[in-house]
């Protein structure tokens, strides 16, 4: 998985990978999604931070096991 891939969880939900990395709302390696559809939970910040852009509600953040 990389920056610019496009992906689908394991829920069907799919879009393109924006972030890979650490963030401050929670410990280890989150990877930031931009969905095709408004199914996520943010616009690509968390807690006031941004991490990547998207419209609200296109953005989501999962674990590589969640791919």
């Amino acid at each position: 998985v990389e920056v610019g891939s496009t992906v689908e969880l394991l829920n069907g939900t799919k879009g393109t990978v924006r972030f890979i990395g650490e963030t401050t709302f929670a410990q280890g390696v989150w990877i930031g999604i931009e969905l095709f559809e408004p199914n996520g939970k943010n616009d690509g910040s968390v807690q006031g931070v941004r991490y990547f852009e998207t419209q609200e509600n296109y953005g989501v953040f999962v674990r590589e096991s969640q791919i």
